[in-house]
């Protein structure tokens, strides 16, 4: 596997987590939109490059996740 493979892999990968942790930090219409569309990206746009969008998505997804503090609110406390 070839650097160009190996980088491809990894952003797959973290589209797939992006739109997993997108399902659960999400609920309802959102979260399965933001899960739609990365998923479909991994399966079939990830060779067609693009604007960045996904990968801004992606991004930002996985830091909000990360970052409790800038979580969406569900009203509930913790």
């Amino acid at each position: 596997m070839g650097s160009h493979d190996a980088i491809e892999e990894l952003e797959r990968a973290r589209c797939l987590a992006a739109a997993s942790r997108a399902a659960e930090a999400y609920p309802g219409a959102l979260g399965e939109l933001i899960h739609r569309e990365l998923s479909a990206f991994v399966e079939f746009g990830h060779r067609l490059g693009g604007d960045g969008l996904i990968r801004r998505l992606t991004t930002e997804v996985l830091d909000e996740v990360d970052d409790p503090a800038s979580a969406p609110s569900t009203g509930s406390p913790r």
